[in-house]
């Protein structure tokens, strides 16, 4: 089989029910000129004779068995194992559009662009979600920069990034993605958060589309949906790494306002599900409080978020955590519940 145009890279781990959506969503492409590889990471299912098969009805297929390393890992072994010249990424429980590929290509092939980004739908427990629309447009050279610099980490009438921060609803060229996806390697949290980032600050011309092609699947037992102590030091690892690839462009007060929305959602979202004590709730919250950069968050800085955001944010930073707690876990849990 000749090398195809696009590589699609899907890492597969323990899934089989939902990856057969997945790989026909891809089988239902509107263009024919895409291999995708799949790796099957150790799947203890039945993942990757599902993959097997798909491989064996359509040669576009290639798949590669492979003891269990994480996510970043199967990226990387994916990406070594492809031809094509553009590459995108998508995760084995999720679904595309039968236009993703042919509406994510045409900027690359036709505008010379870089890198293009799709909207996405929210899908969980059989409803339909629309997230606030991303910024859309065309950005070339140092306009890419001041689009980093001041809308990429936070965008203000967005309550969150500029973009959608992730690899999945990315095509990029070929030559910015080894490098990416080495930065992210021994990741838990946040490995294809850094990974794109990496790509994106290498990218000349970037080219956001309004189009929401991708179709993010939540359900239980995801684990990027669970809490537990350790997710704070990896989120304090992934704000350095942004921190240190950052440093020569203006990105200081865009990652204070994207480290409040990581608090935020741990503890708005993650520790709330957990239906986490108030002891707990205490002692998890002064470890993140006493490490050296949220010490330093805390201390010099002022959030200029909307009058709820403010409330919690001040709450923490005076260390008032019964109150924290029954704002922001407690009142979460319970309307939960209902």
């Amino acid at each position: 089989m000749k090398n195809s145009t696009i590589s699609i890279i899907v890492p597969v781990y323990n899934t089989e029910k939902y990856l057969p959506s997945c790989l026909d969503s891809i089988l239902s492409q509107t263009i024919s000129d895409w291999e995708c590889v799949l790796v099957d990471d150790g799947s203890k299912d039945n993942s990757g004779q599902i993959c097997d098969e798909y491989a064996a009805r359509d040669s576009r297929f290639v798949v590669i068995h492979k003891p269990n390393e994480g996510v970043a890992k199967a990226r990387i072994t994916a990406y070594e194992h492809s031809h094509g010249e553009l590459i995108t990424f998508i995760d084995s429980d999720d679904t595309v559009s039968p236009l993703y590929l042919e509406k994510l290509s045409r900027p690359i092939l036709e505008e010379k662009a870089d890198m293009v980004s799709c909207d996405y739908y929210k899908l969980e427990n059989d409803r339909r979600e629309e997230p606030l629309t991303k910024l859309t447009g065309t950005y070339e050279k140092q306009e890419v920069k001041d689009f980093i610099a001041s809308h990429y980490f936070y965008e203000r009438k967005l309550n969150g990034y500029g973009m959608t921060p992730f690899l999945c609803t990315k095509m990029v060229r070929r030559e910015l993605v080894a490098d990416g996806l080495k930065e992210g390697e021994g990741m838990w949290f946040g490995e294809d958060q850094i990974a794109m980032f990496k790509m994106l600050i290498n990218c000349r011309n970037l080219v956001l589309l309004p189009d929401r092609l991708y179709n993010y699947i939540f359900h239980e037992g995801q684990a990027v949906k669970r809490y537990n102590k350790s997710l704070w030091e990896e989120v304090i690892r992934l704000l350095d790494k942004y921190k240190e690839l950052g440093k020569k462009m203006s990105i200081k007060d865009g990652l204070k306002n994207r480290t409040w929305v990581y608090i935020r959602r741990i503890i708005y979202e993650k520790m709330a599900q957990e239906d986490m004590d108030y002891a707990t709730y205490k002692q998890h919250i002064s470890y993140m409080r006493n490490t050296p950069y949220m010490k330093d968050f805390f201390r010099s800085w002022t959030l200029d978020f909307d009058k709820k955001n403010r409330k919690r944010y001040w709450l923490l930073k005076l260390k008032l955590y019964r109150l924290s707690y029954n704002t922001m876990v407690k009142k979460r849990a319970l309307k939960a519940k209902v």
